[in-house]
């Protein structure tokens, strides 16, 4: 089996370079164009120069990545013990969670639904890497939505990464969900075709259906020491066309109060922005870079949660048909040793598209008790909430 395995990852490994160097050889040329047409005057020859840096640097990239797939990846199936999904006599009356990849998920409660950054397109790795257009795949997002509910009464997005946004106008669409991000999340989405968005801030508050939504300051990990497309702005005014064009913008978290339960998400994180000091039952914390895993041990310190989800853990450049495969730069070895330390917490997977209900507290007023205080998260007077009904319509509830 071993042998068998060695042989596939070699010959991905011999294609992905085949196709690479293909990619590196097109647009050499092009840079080598550049450089013929400059002639003599060395401000052109500068460009031609540093084009031909960048891409070798993300061929480079690409080629190193296509390698840590193929030589660490691996599946569930060595964690099998950690995976949690309803069976047919679980009770459908509590508060529901699918995986939907990457950073998205599905929140189910009594016949309503809560999405947090859907995306089913899984753009390919060179794509991405090389600048090509990237689009949205309708026959994916298709896919996925078949085993989701029909409508959604919101979708909350952490930031403007194409992992996290590049569905959403579709999905918006065909559930008949709104929009909550940024405002850079918000005006990203709509120039890539969104109807409408409820920009948010950290502070604001939401009641939406039966789901209570407090918006929360996030940042988001560094990649080499710097935060991919690290914009609060778009450059061109047109819809976006490449990876970079969805900007990371202002990122968010999500602590959502449904049922008497409590989920906080984000997408990751550096220790300069921690999760409120408040217990929860569900903590979802990104766990895709180092970051991330620098603040893990501090962000469950705070949480106390009853439940840890790691995600953003898989590699979110396969297609979901393909299965889950964790991703080129996590570490869950470390993530599992970090969230043993929390001896009241339990550690789970999910598997894509395999709904899990969050299990009620034996005794809930013990969540408030224990040896930190309880911080109760406020926002300041003057913020209103408002609750968004299932037709989009907005009233006014009251002020916190």
């Amino acid at each position: 089996m071993r042998d068998v395995r060695r042989a596939r990852s070699s010959a991905l490994l011999s294609r992905g370079i085949t196709v690479a160097q293909a990619s590196l050889a097109a647009q050499e040329q092009q840079a080598g164009s550049l450089r013929d047409v400059s002639g003599s005057k060395p401000e052109l020859r500068l460009v031609a120069a540093k084009l031909r840096r960048v891409i070798r640097g993300d061929v480079r990239f690409f080629l190193w990545l296509i390698f840590s797939a193929q030589a660490f990846g691996a599946g569930l199936d060595q964690y099998s013990q950690l995976v949690v999904n309803d069976s047919r006599a679980t009770p459908r009356d509590g508060v529901r969670v699918t995986y939907l990849g990457t950073n998205g998920y599905q929140f189910e409660f009594k016949g309503h639904a809560l999405l947090v950054d859907p995306y089913f397109s899984r753009v390919d790795l060179l794509s991405a890497a090389i600048g090509s257009r990237i689009q949205r795949n309708a026959s994916r997002i298709n896919d996925g939505l078949n085993h989701l509910a029909p409508k959604a009464d919101a979708i909350l997005v952490t930031h403007g990464h194409f992992d996290h946004l590049l569905d959403v106008p579709t999905v918006m669409a065909k559930t008949r969900a709104r929009l909550v991000a940024s405002a850079s999340s918000v005006n990203l989405a709509k120039r890539a075709g969104a109807s409408a968005g409820d920009a948010v801030k950290p502070g604001d508050v939401r009641r939406i259906g039966p789901w209570k939504i407090r918006v929360l300051p996030a940042t988001h990990d560094r990649l080499f020491g710097k935060v991919p497309f690290d914009r609060h702005e778009q450059r061109s005014a047109g819809p976006p066309q490449r990876a970079a064009d969805w900007i990371c913008g202002e990122p968010l978290a999500f602590l959502i109060e449904v049922n008497g339960q409590r989920i906080y998400i984000d997408s990751g994180g550096t220790p300069a922005q921690l999760p409120p000091n408040e217990r929860v039952d569900l903590a979802i914390l990104g766990m895709a870079l180092p970051d991330s895993r620098a603040r893990l041990h501090t962000a469950l310190e705070r949480l106390h949660p009853r439940y840890i989800l790691p995600s953003h853990q898989d590699d979110f450049f396969r297609p979901l048909s393909a299965g889950f495969q964790f991703g080129q730069l996590t570490d869950f070895p470390f993530v599992e040793r970090e969230c043993a330390k929390q001896n009241r917490s339990r550690l789970i997977l999910l598997d894509y598209f395999k709904p899990w209900t969050l299990p009620a507290a034996v005794n809930p007023k013990s969540q408030t008790k224990g040896k930190i205080p309880i911080r109760k998260w406020k926002t300041k007077p003057s913020h209103v909430i408002l609750k968004i009904g299932r037709s989009g319509s907005q009233s006014l509830c009251g002020r916190s």
